[in-house]
């Protein structure tokens, strides 16, 4: 009877569908407005009034979820606080993207703390960001253009309008230094592609995914771990020493 439960419980376990992966969008950090045109060159370009701000979302996937500060990596779709939408989370950003490794830089150099009460570095990172999820060109400065937008040189590609915030020159001048410092960067990264959710203009936006460092008590369980295995192995070794002895 055992064996039987066992047997069902294992082929349960098989073909019950997995969970799926979520985001839940619990706010925006910041409420820098800009407006920002883009055109990535294969089908994707328009101009967007959106807000250059750090996210605050919780990701559920296997374990328990985990609430981080993060920024988005997609100019295509629109999200609101307390959206919550499918992601398949993905550890390929350096070379998902062109500019992976730059991205992935930026990100965990300059957008892993809490930016509520830094707006302008977090505009500056996504900004950053942004500029260099296009992959058909290669940012690597941000200054005003005759128009009075500003750009890394590729109007066309990437440009942004502050309107009238007074910040606007200290922002560029941070998105400047960003770009300037990852390049060559050879960073890797973990991504959530909210791809997996289809087409749909609200279905979500991709963003990069904060790795959490081991917690002590997944070390220390680790740790008496790897102490059980060496002992089981010193303890077979003793046993395998013995049998050899006594049959000599």
């Amino acid at each position: 009877m055992r064996r039987f439960a066992l047997m069902w419980l294992a082929l349960a376990m098989s073909t019950a569908p997995a969970a799926a992966d979520t985001i839940a969008l619990n706010g925006f950090n910041n409420n820098t407005a800009a407006t920002v045109t883009f055109d990535d060159g294969a089908g994707h370009s328009g101009s967007i009034n959106t807000l250059l701000t750090q996210f605050n979302v919780t990701f559920t996937g296997v374990g328990p979820p985990l609430t981080f500060d993060t920024f988005s990596i997609d100019l295509f779709h629109t999200v609101t606080p307390g959206q919550i939408y499918f992601v398949n989370p993905r550890g390929d950003v350096a070379t998902a993207f062109v500019n992976g490794s730059r991205i992935a830089y930026i990100f965990q150099t300059y957008g892993l703390s809490d930016l509520t009460s830094n707006p302008d570095q977090a505009a500056a990172v996504q900004l950053a960001l942004w500029d260099l999820s296009l992959n058909n060109h290669n940012p690597t400065s941000f200054q005003v253009d005759g128009d009075g937008t500003y750009s890394s040189g590729d109007q066309n590609v990437f440009s942004v309008s502050f309107g009238s915030n007074p910040d606007a020159s200290h922002i560029a001048g941070l998105t400047a230094q960003f770009l300037s410092a990852s390049i060559g960067a050879s960073t890797q990264g973990s991504w959530l592609d909210a791809a997996a959710a289809g087409d749909a203009p609200n279905r979500g936006e991709s963003l990069l995914r904060r790795v959490p460092e081991p917690s002590s008590g997944l070390l220390t369980l680790l740790g008496l771990g790897a102490l059980g295995a060496w002992g089981l192995w010193r303890r077979r070794g003793r046993r395998g020493d013995a049998a050899e002895r006594s049959s000599q």
